[in-house]
Protein backbone atom coordinates (compact mmCIF):
# COMPACT_ATOMS: atom_id res chain seq x y z
CA UNK A 1 0.00 0.00 0.00
CA UNK A 2 1.40 3.42 -1.04
CA UNK A 3 -0.18 6.30 0.90
CA UNK A 4 -0.47 9.86 -0.34
CA UNK A 5 -2.16 13.04 0.88
CA UNK A 6 -3.24 16.33 -0.65
CA UNK A 7 -2.38 19.79 0.74
CA UNK A 8 -5.47 21.55 2.06
CA UNK A 9 -4.11 24.95 0.97
CA UNK A 10 -2.69 24.47 -2.56
CA UNK A 11 -3.91 20.96 -3.48
CA UNK A 12 -0.44 19.48 -4.08
CA UNK A 13 -0.35 15.66 -3.87
CA UNK A 14 2.73 13.98 -2.42
CA UNK A 15 3.59 10.58 -0.99
CA UNK A 16 3.84 9.93 2.73
CA UNK A 17 4.75 6.97 4.94
CA UNK A 18 3.04 5.64 8.04
CA UNK A 19 6.14 6.15 10.24
CA UNK A 20 6.08 9.88 9.52
CA UNK A 21 2.38 10.07 10.43
CA UNK A 22 3.00 8.14 13.66
CA UNK A 23 5.96 10.31 14.71
CA UNK A 24 4.32 13.69 13.93
CA UNK A 25 0.76 12.72 15.01
CA UNK A 26 -0.41 13.27 11.42
CA UNK A 27 0.91 16.83 11.03
CA UNK A 28 3.04 17.58 7.95
CA UNK A 29 4.29 20.65 6.06
CA UNK A 30 3.65 21.17 2.36
CA UNK A 31 6.89 21.43 0.36
CA UNK A 32 5.32 23.86 -2.09
CA UNK A 33 3.38 26.41 -0.01
CA UNK A 34 4.81 25.57 3.49
CA UNK A 35 1.30 25.00 4.85
CA UNK A 36 1.08 22.86 8.02
CA UNK A 37 -1.97 20.59 7.96
CA UNK A 38 -3.25 17.23 9.18
CA UNK A 39 -2.37 14.67 6.47
CA UNK A 40 -5.00 12.28 7.73
CA UNK A 41 -7.84 14.50 6.49
CA UNK A 42 -7.12 13.84 2.75
CA UNK A 43 -5.22 10.52 3.07
CA UNK A 44 -5.75 7.95 0.28
CA UNK A 45 -4.07 4.93 -1.38
CA UNK A 46 -2.48 6.27 -4.55
CA UNK A 47 -2.45 2.82 -6.21
CA UNK A 48 -6.09 1.86 -5.57
CA UNK A 49 -8.02 5.09 -4.87
CA UNK A 50 -8.56 8.33 -6.73
CA UNK A 51 -7.30 11.55 -5.15
CA UNK A 52 -9.89 13.32 -2.97
CA UNK A 53 -11.47 16.47 -4.47
CA UNK A 54 -9.82 19.78 -3.76
CA UNK A 55 -10.90 21.92 -2.15
CA UNK A 56 -12.49 19.26 0.00
CA UNK A 57 -16.23 19.20 -0.49
CA UNK A 58 -18.26 19.84 2.61
CA UNK A 59 -20.61 17.02 3.35
CA UNK A 60 -23.21 18.11 5.86
CA UNK A 61 -23.98 15.59 8.56
CA UNK A 62 -27.33 13.80 8.28
CA UNK A 63 -30.12 15.69 9.96
CA UNK A 64 -31.57 13.93 13.00
CA UNK A 65 -35.00 12.44 12.61
CA UNK A 66 -37.76 14.71 13.83
CA UNK A 67 -39.73 13.22 16.73
CA UNK A 68 -43.43 12.64 16.34
CA UNK A 69 -45.53 15.62 17.36
CA UNK A 70 -47.00 15.41 20.83
CA UNK A 71 -50.78 15.54 21.26
CA UNK A 72 -52.07 19.01 22.15
CA UNK A 73 -52.53 19.58 25.87
CA UNK A 74 -56.06 19.72 27.23
CA UNK A 75 -57.54 23.19 27.37
CA UNK A 76 -57.03 24.99 30.64
CA UNK A 77 -59.93 26.95 32.03
CA UNK A 78 -58.95 30.54 32.62
CA UNK A 79 -60.35 32.25 35.70
CA UNK A 80 -62.73 35.13 34.96
CA UNK A 81 -60.91 38.44 34.46
CA UNK A 82 -61.57 40.97 37.20
CA UNK A 83 -63.71 43.92 36.24
CA UNK A 84 -61.82 47.22 35.95
CA UNK A 85 -62.41 49.67 38.78
CA UNK A 86 -62.27 53.45 38.39
CA UNK A 87 -59.47 55.38 40.07
CA UNK A 88 -58.90 59.13 40.13
CA UNK A 89 -56.03 60.39 37.89
CA UNK A 90 -52.74 61.12 39.64
CA UNK A 91 -52.05 64.71 40.56
CA UNK A 92 -49.28 66.38 38.48
CA UNK A 93 -45.97 66.83 40.25
CA UNK A 94 -44.75 70.41 40.74
CA UNK A 95 -42.01 71.44 38.34
CA UNK A 96 -38.56 72.02 39.92
CA UNK A 97 -37.48 75.58 40.29
CA UNK A 98 -34.51 76.55 38.13
CA UNK A 99 -32.52 79.68 38.90
CA UNK A 100 -31.83 81.91 35.89
CA UNK A 101 -28.09 82.07 36.68
CA UNK A 102 -25.79 79.71 38.60
CA UNK A 103 -24.58 80.73 42.03
CA UNK A 104 -21.74 83.22 41.84
CA UNK A 105 -22.72 84.74 38.51
CA UNK A 106 -23.21 88.50 38.37
CA UNK A 107 -26.81 89.79 38.45
CA UNK A 108 -28.59 90.67 35.26
CA UNK A 109 -28.44 94.44 35.89
CA UNK A 110 -24.60 94.32 36.14
CA UNK A 111 -23.60 95.68 32.72
CA UNK A 112 -20.15 94.96 31.46
CA UNK A 113 -18.48 95.09 28.10
CA UNK A 114 -18.00 91.74 26.44
CA UNK A 115 -14.85 91.15 24.34
CA UNK A 116 -15.33 91.37 20.58
CA UNK A 117 -13.41 89.31 18.06
CA UNK A 118 -11.68 90.97 15.13
CA UNK A 119 -10.96 89.29 11.85
CA UNK A 120 -7.26 90.22 11.80
CA UNK A 121 -5.63 90.95 15.19
CA UNK A 122 -3.04 93.74 14.93
CA UNK A 123 -1.30 93.55 18.31
CA UNK A 124 -0.60 89.80 18.37
CA UNK A 125 2.24 88.04 16.47
CA UNK A 126 1.35 85.80 13.52
CA UNK A 127 2.08 82.68 15.55
CA UNK A 128 -0.38 83.66 18.28
CA UNK A 129 -3.22 84.22 15.81
CA UNK A 130 -3.33 80.50 15.06
CA UNK A 131 -4.62 78.21 17.79
CA UNK A 132 -2.08 75.63 18.93
CA UNK A 133 -3.16 72.15 18.01
CA UNK A 134 -2.72 69.57 20.70
CA UNK A 135 -0.53 66.66 19.59
CA UNK A 136 -2.48 63.55 18.95
CA UNK A 137 -1.32 60.53 20.95
CA UNK A 138 0.58 58.13 18.72
CA UNK A 139 0.28 54.42 19.22
CA UNK A 140 3.57 52.56 19.14
CA UNK A 141 3.70 49.82 16.56
CA UNK A 142 5.25 47.41 19.06
CA UNK A 143 2.41 47.89 21.60
CA UNK A 144 -0.74 45.87 20.84
CA UNK A 145 -4.18 47.46 21.09
CA UNK A 146 -5.63 46.87 24.56
CA UNK A 147 -8.86 45.43 23.12
CA UNK A 148 -7.19 43.43 20.33
CA UNK A 149 -6.91 39.71 21.23
CA UNK A 150 -3.45 38.22 20.70
CA UNK A 151 -3.54 35.02 18.67
CA UNK A 152 -1.85 32.04 20.28
CA UNK A 153 1.14 30.62 18.32
CA UNK A 154 0.39 27.53 16.29
CA UNK A 155 1.83 24.29 17.72
CA UNK A 156 4.97 23.06 15.97
CA UNK A 157 5.33 19.27 15.45
CA UNK A 158 8.15 17.45 17.21
CA UNK A 159 9.95 16.39 14.01
CA UNK A 160 10.09 20.02 12.85
CA UNK A 161 11.63 21.14 16.15
CA UNK A 162 14.29 18.44 15.85
CA UNK A 163 15.05 19.50 12.27
CA UNK A 164 15.39 23.16 13.31
CA UNK A 165 17.76 22.20 16.14
CA UNK A 166 19.93 20.12 13.82
CA UNK A 167 20.02 22.95 11.27
CA UNK A 168 21.07 25.41 13.96
CA UNK A 169 24.07 23.27 14.95
CA UNK A 170 25.07 22.85 11.27
CA UNK A 171 25.53 26.58 10.64
CA UNK A 172 29.07 27.55 9.50
CA UNK A 173 29.58 30.01 12.34
CA UNK A 174 28.51 27.51 14.99
CA UNK A 175 30.73 24.77 13.51
CA UNK A 176 33.76 27.09 13.45
CA UNK A 177 33.14 28.05 17.07
CA UNK A 178 32.90 24.37 18.08
CA UNK A 179 36.15 23.56 16.27
CA UNK A 180 37.95 26.46 17.99
CA UNK A 181 36.68 25.41 21.42
CA UNK A 182 37.70 21.78 20.75
CA UNK A 183 41.23 22.79 19.76
CA UNK A 184 41.61 24.99 22.82
CA UNK A 185 40.41 22.23 25.15
CA UNK A 186 42.77 19.73 23.48
CA UNK A 187 45.71 22.10 23.98
CA UNK A 188 44.83 22.59 27.63
CA UNK A 189 44.60 18.81 28.10
CA UNK A 190 48.04 18.31 26.53
CA UNK A 191 49.56 20.98 28.77
CA UNK A 192 48.01 19.35 31.84
CA UNK A 193 49.40 15.93 30.84
CA UNK A 194 52.85 17.45 30.24
CA UNK A 195 52.88 19.09 33.70
CA UNK A 196 51.66 15.94 35.45
CA UNK A 197 54.16 13.57 33.74
CA UNK A 198 57.03 16.10 33.45
CA UNK A 199 59.55 13.90 35.34
CA UNK A 200 58.95 10.86 33.13
CA UNK A 201 58.97 12.94 29.92
CA UNK A 202 62.27 14.60 30.88
CA UNK A 203 63.86 11.21 31.65
CA UNK A 204 62.57 9.42 28.54
CA UNK A 205 63.10 12.36 26.16
CA UNK A 206 65.98 14.59 27.39
CA UNK A 207 65.47 17.22 24.60
CA UNK A 208 62.10 18.05 26.16
CA UNK A 209 63.65 19.06 29.48
CA UNK A 210 64.25 22.70 28.42
CA UNK A 211 60.65 23.12 27.27
CA UNK A 212 59.29 21.48 30.42
CA UNK A 213 61.39 23.76 32.59
CA UNK A 214 59.99 26.79 30.73
CA UNK A 215 56.47 25.48 31.27
CA UNK A 216 57.20 24.93 34.98
CA UNK A 217 58.47 28.50 35.28
CA UNK A 218 54.95 29.69 34.35
CA UNK A 219 53.03 27.17 36.46
CA UNK A 220 55.32 27.17 39.52
CA UNK A 221 56.48 23.53 39.31
CA UNK A 222 59.94 21.92 39.10
CA UNK A 223 61.43 19.24 36.85
CA UNK A 224 63.17 16.59 38.98
CA UNK A 225 64.55 13.08 38.46
CA UNK A 226 62.03 10.36 37.66
CA UNK A 227 60.96 8.33 40.69
CA UNK A 228 60.69 4.74 39.50
CA UNK A 229 61.19 2.30 42.34
CA UNK A 230 60.71 -0.81 40.12
CA UNK A 231 63.87 0.17 38.23
CA UNK A 232 66.07 -0.16 41.38
CA UNK A 233 67.27 -3.21 43.25
CA UNK A 234 69.64 -3.87 46.19
CA UNK A 235 72.00 -6.61 45.02
CA UNK A 236 74.17 -7.16 48.14
CA UNK A 237 74.30 -5.91 51.75
CA UNK A 238 76.56 -6.41 54.77
CA UNK A 239 76.60 -5.10 58.36
CA UNK A 240 80.08 -4.97 59.94
CA UNK A 241 80.87 -3.95 63.57
CA UNK A 242 83.23 -1.01 64.07
CA UNK A 243 83.87 -1.35 67.81
CA UNK A 244 82.24 0.51 70.74
CA UNK A 245 78.80 -0.65 69.56
CA UNK A 246 79.29 0.95 66.15
CA UNK A 247 78.29 -0.62 62.83
CA UNK A 248 78.81 0.03 59.15
CA UNK A 249 76.22 -0.89 56.52
CA UNK A 250 77.52 -1.68 53.02
CA UNK A 251 75.19 -2.20 50.03
CA UNK A 252 75.15 -2.17 46.24
CA UNK A 253 72.30 -0.26 44.49
CA UNK A 254 71.57 -1.15 40.87
CA UNK A 255 69.54 0.65 38.14
CA UNK A 256 68.10 -1.91 35.72
CA UNK A 257 66.63 0.55 33.15
CA UNK A 258 68.11 2.68 30.37
CA UNK A 259 67.08 6.03 31.93
CA UNK A 260 68.30 7.96 34.97
CA UNK A 261 66.06 7.77 38.03
CA UNK A 262 65.83 9.61 41.33
CA UNK A 263 67.80 8.23 44.34
CA UNK A 264 65.64 6.38 46.86
CA UNK A 265 65.59 6.48 50.65
CA UNK A 266 66.60 3.39 52.67
CA UNK A 267 64.73 1.87 55.59
CA UNK A 268 67.10 0.04 58.01
CA UNK A 269 65.48 -2.28 60.59
CA UNK A 270 67.60 -3.88 63.43
CA UNK A 271 66.71 -6.88 65.61
CA UNK A 272 68.30 -8.42 68.70
CA UNK A 273 69.29 -12.05 69.37
CA UNK A 274 65.67 -13.09 70.07
CA UNK A 275 64.42 -11.58 66.79
CA UNK A 276 62.60 -8.74 68.52
CA UNK A 277 62.73 -5.30 66.80
CA UNK A 278 65.55 -3.24 68.21
CA UNK A 279 65.54 -0.06 66.13
CA UNK A 280 64.27 1.33 62.85
CA UNK A 281 65.79 4.20 60.92
CA UNK A 282 65.20 5.93 57.58
CA UNK A 283 68.40 6.93 55.75
CA UNK A 284 68.13 9.82 53.28
CA UNK A 285 70.16 9.68 50.01
CA UNK A 286 72.29 12.62 51.21
CA UNK A 287 73.39 10.69 54.34
CA UNK A 288 74.97 7.85 52.34
CA UNK A 289 78.60 7.63 51.35
CA UNK A 290 78.95 8.90 48.68
CA UNK A 291 75.78 11.11 48.69
CA UNK A 292 73.34 10.20 45.93
CA UNK A 293 71.87 12.86 43.59
CA UNK A 294 70.84 10.58 40.72
CA UNK A 295 71.11 6.88 39.86
CA UNK A 296 72.53 6.61 36.35
CA UNK A 297 71.06 4.29 33.73
CA UNK A 298 72.33 0.66 33.68
CA UNK A 299 74.73 1.22 36.57
CA UNK A 300 75.68 -0.15 40.00
CA UNK A 301 76.45 2.12 42.95
CA UNK A 302 78.39 0.95 46.05
CA UNK A 303 77.11 2.78 49.14
CA UNK A 304 77.85 2.70 52.89
CA UNK A 305 76.42 4.14 56.10
CA UNK A 306 77.94 4.17 59.65
CA UNK A 307 75.87 4.37 62.83
CA UNK A 308 76.01 3.55 66.56
CA UNK A 309 73.56 1.63 68.78
CA UNK A 310 75.15 2.33 72.19
CA UNK A 311 75.20 -0.68 74.47
CA UNK A 312 72.69 -2.66 72.40
CA UNK A 313 74.00 -5.41 70.22
CA UNK A 314 72.55 -6.13 66.79
CA UNK A 315 71.94 -9.69 65.65
CA UNK A 316 69.88 -9.14 62.46
CA UNK A 317 68.89 -6.40 60.02
CA UNK A 318 66.96 -5.68 56.81
CA UNK A 319 67.24 -2.91 54.19
CA UNK A 320 64.39 -1.71 51.95
CA UNK A 321 64.54 1.05 49.27
CA UNK A 322 61.50 3.33 48.82
CA UNK A 323 60.46 6.84 47.76
CA UNK A 324 58.95 8.94 50.55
Amino acid sequence: MSLATRCTACGTIFRIVEDQLRVSDGWVRCGRCAEIFDARELLFDIEQETPPPWPAAFVPPPAPAMPAPLPPPPPVQQPPAPEPSWMPPPEPEPEPRIDPLPTGWPPADDLRQEPRWEDEPRDLPPEASQPASAPEPALLASEPMPDTPVAAPAPVPEFMRRAETAARWNRPGVRLALVAVSLMLTLLLLLQIAVHFRHALAALHPPLRAGLQGLCSMTGCEVQAWQRIEALSIDSTSLNPLGSAGYKLNLTLRNKTAVDVAPPSLELSLTDASGAPLARRVIAPEALQPPLQRVSADSEQALSFSFSTGSQRVSGYSVVAFYP
